[in-house]
């Protein structure tokens, strides 16, 4: 049989992959592009098509209720803070983020996302889950699980 007849025949869908597992192959391959600086393979048509490569990484790190400084990014991400300010800097110019500083510390800039900056990481994530869900539909339940389990070991500290 041909390589590709091959192909055809297991990556036939097997069952729905759930919303566990999408989530957790986006969380370890999200480790994996920030720890070895890989770009995101596909951006073509994607939520964040248009922005620098950096910037994905960056918006999706800040989202939620933790707070965040110019400082604790650049520890984060292990970036020189001048990178990390070129990026906000490009992140605030398309309103996707705000700077301030706390009335208690003026030293230290903190970091948000506007609400513009909330939509756009919620399509971008929504992008990544559903491209995770697209690949493990390629895996029955054993091998799904297998290969988040070896992505998280590759993707632990």
């Amino acid at each position: 049989m041909h390589y590709y007849e091959k192909m055809k025949e297991t990556s036939q869908p097997r069952s729905p992959v759930s919303d566990r597992q999408a989530i957790a192959l986006d969380e370890g391959v999200a480790v994996l592009l920030q720890r070895f600086k890989l770009e995101p393979s596909i951006v073509a048509g994607s939520p964040y098509a248009d922005l620098h490569v950096n910037d994905v990484g960056l918006l999706v790190m800040i989202c939620g209720s933790e707070p965040w400084s110019v400082r604790k990014i650049a520890q984060s991400l292990g970036a020189p803070i001048s990178t990390i300010s070129s990026a906000l800097d490009r992140l605030e110019e398309r309103g996707l983020i705000a700077r301030h500083r706390l009335a208690g510390d003026r030293r230290l800039v903190h970091v948000n996302l506007t609400a513009a900056g909330e939509r756009l990481v919620a399509k971008i994530r929504t992008n990544q889950v559903e491209t995770c869900r697209l690949m493990l539909t390629r895996l029955g339940g054993h091998d799904r699980e297998e290969l988040i389990r070896l992505v998280a070991l590759l993707a632990r500290k």
